[in-house]
């Protein structure tokens, strides 16, 4: 004659196996946000990467990604297009803003961030401000590459792809663009902006920025800053 002990010693031992084989059993799906402003674009990531062990939440603005993530939303991968329509309130006016968000309430998602630009100094300054997991230029974009960089672990280095690692080379080689202000000077330059006006953008004297100018002139060996844009420019830095 079994006590009640017994009985409901050996209904846990039969609850806990059956929880035991479902916990083992149990599909774990990877929390993969896509964001771009083309959902056609959401849809062909989706395609390519086919696997349904991933869960999708696609995202078009700056905006969504936000509030998806206020909501308690924990990516493992992000996958990011850098020009994205801006949430302005909030300062997120990329892609590259956006994965900074991302890190701060998930550490541990692998940001891949995907652009068109192919200028050395904007995406030298991605690559500085984000470090992302990977950095792809749209230009290189291969399926089964990214297919690999969203399911494998690519944390103990970065991946670039060809125009993104050779732009990120060019400006380690020209030292005076490795400051980031001189790069937001050189970026002012040649959008126009004349030397008294960059002033009211940084916080440097006009004195002060012709001196960085000048290092510039040096190191590139041309006389004003119209040829250094041109030079610039011809090298494919901007």
């Amino acid at each position: 004659m079994y006590s009640f002990k017994n009985i409901f010693n050996i209904l846990s031992e039969i609850v806990g196996f059956y929880i035991r084989i479902f916990t083992a059993n149990k599909l774990y799906f990877m929390n993969i946000l896509l964001a771009d402003d083309h959902l056609m674009t959401l849809e062909g990531y989706i395609s390519i990467l086919n696997n349904p062990e991933y869960q999708y939440s696609k995202l078009l603005t700056c905006e969504q990604i936000y509030h998806w993530i206020m909501q308690g939303n924990i990516p493992d991968v992000a996958v990011l297009d850098h020009d994205m329509p801006s949430y302005k309130e909030l300062e997120l006016n990329s892609g590259a803003d956006c994965a900074l968000l991302i890190r701060q309430y998930a550490p541990d998602c692998k940001i891949i961030l995907i652009t068109a630009h192919e200028e050395a100094v904007i995406l030298y300054n991605m690559y500085k401000k984000t470090h992302p997991d990977a950095l792809i230029v749209k230009s290189d974009f291969a399926g089964e590459i990214f297919r690999v960089l969203v399911g494998k672990d690519i944390s103990e280095s970065s991946y670039l792809s060809p125009k993104a690692k050779a732009a990120v080379k060019s400006i380690m080689n020209r030292l005076t663009l490795l400051d980031p202000t001189n790069r937001e000077i050189l970026m002012y330059l040649s959008h126009g902006f004349k030397i008294f006006q960059i002033q009211d953008f940084i916080s440097l004297s006009t004195s002060g920025i012709q001196k960085r100018i000048s290092k510039m002139l040096q190191e590139f060996d041309v006389s004003d800053y119209q040829e250094l844009i041109v030079l610039v420019k011809k090298e494919g830095l901007l």
